[in-house]
């Protein structure tokens, strides 16, 4: 409902008060762009000035958006470009911490990005090393590879919705998922054993 909301409040801007639809838009899209940014560039200073950055494009974007693709995906494409210009800028890469971007869940589900919810303060210390490993090697993956995963792992975006917001066919999309997962898995061997 918010992003339909926020879509009327783009197409519509002339017929009211602008500001007023712009903290529309910074209401219900804040969390969701700094969590992708976070997802992407695993820094929360970085993260808070993407969005930041994000909603001054949008601000000053709003309107050339000519509906093609729908509102959440404008910015997501939007955010995402802002995350690879800010990786790019920063030749020695992000200080991360995958605290907030692990997903707790059953360990079946084939992602990466995936654990268990510990039972014990034993596996509580194993979760602690184990979000060193995967942040270890998430850092290893390209930002094209790991802005693929974050969208995907992270923010449930599909397929389709990834590739319109990185401006890419749904094959490469594909492939750069399966490439982020594969080198993942084979990173992570060592921590999940010969039956991962």
């Amino acid at each position: 409902m918010a992003k339909k909301a926020a879509e009327r409040a783009i197409h519509h801007r002339e017929n009211g008060n602008d500001a007023e639809r712009f903290r529309k838009i910074v209401d219900d899209f804040r969390s969701r762009i700094y969590h992708t940014a976070y997802g992407i560039v695993q820094d929360p200073d970085d993260a808070k000035d993407i969005t930041q950055e994000v909603f001054l494009k949008i601000y000053e974007k709003m309107g050339t958006f000519k509906g093609e693709a729908s509102f959440s995906t404008w910015i997501y494409r939007i955010t995402v470009n802002a995350c690879i210009d800010m990786l790019r800028k920063k030749k020695t890469g992000p200080q991360v911490s995958l605290r907030e971007g692990i997903h707790y869940g059953a360990r079946e589900t084939g992602s990466p990005l995936i654990v268990g919810r510990p039972d014990s303060p034993f596996d509580a210390t194993y979760q602690t090393e184990l979000r060193a490993k995967i942040k270890e090697a998430f850092l290893k993956l390209s930002p094209e590879h790991r802005t693929a995963l974050v969208l995907r792992e992270i923010e449930g975006l599909s397929y389709q919705e990834i590739a319109n917001s990185l401006e890419c066919s749904v094959g490469t999309v594909m492939s750069r998922l399966h490439y982020a997962r594969k080198r993942m898995q084979k990173l992570l061997a060592p921590v999940w054993g010969d039956s991962r």
